[in-house]
């Protein structure tokens, strides 16, 4: 199973050539699994390279059951329509975060988040 652990620690991935770095990953994955068969395991600690995971296994580069996420204590997979199975809090909703201050600040309501 390829493990993709959210971390702090992680390794960022900009942006750019986004879908190749996925591409790359999975590639690793596939070529190490066929060496011995094993959990591979890779820390990363932005979330755009879990939604480009998620967009490549929706592609079938690789099948669903192949790829968790672990964050802290939780496991999250992908379901049958490819979203995520958990949102625990802290889990890639730094945008949402963003989102919500900015449309607050709008609104005159900050003091409700």
């Amino acid at each position: 199973m390829l493990k993709i652990i959210y971390c702090e620690q992680g390794n960022p991935y900009s942006d750019f050539n986004l879908l190749d770095k996925a591409q790359f990953i999975i590639d690793e994955y596939k070529k190490k699994i066929e060496q011995n068969n094993r959990d591979i395991i890779v820390k990363v600690s932005t979330s755009n390279i879990i939604q480009a995971l998620r967009v490549l296994t929706s592609r079938d580069e690789l099948s669903k059951n192949e790829i968790c996420f672990i964050f802290g204590e939780y496991k999250i997979f992908i379901n049958e329509n490819y979203e995520l199975t958990k949102r625990p809090i802290g889990f890639i909703d730094w945008e949402q975060k963003c989102l919500k201050e900015i449309v607050a600040r709008k609104l005159g309501v900050l003091h409700y988040i």
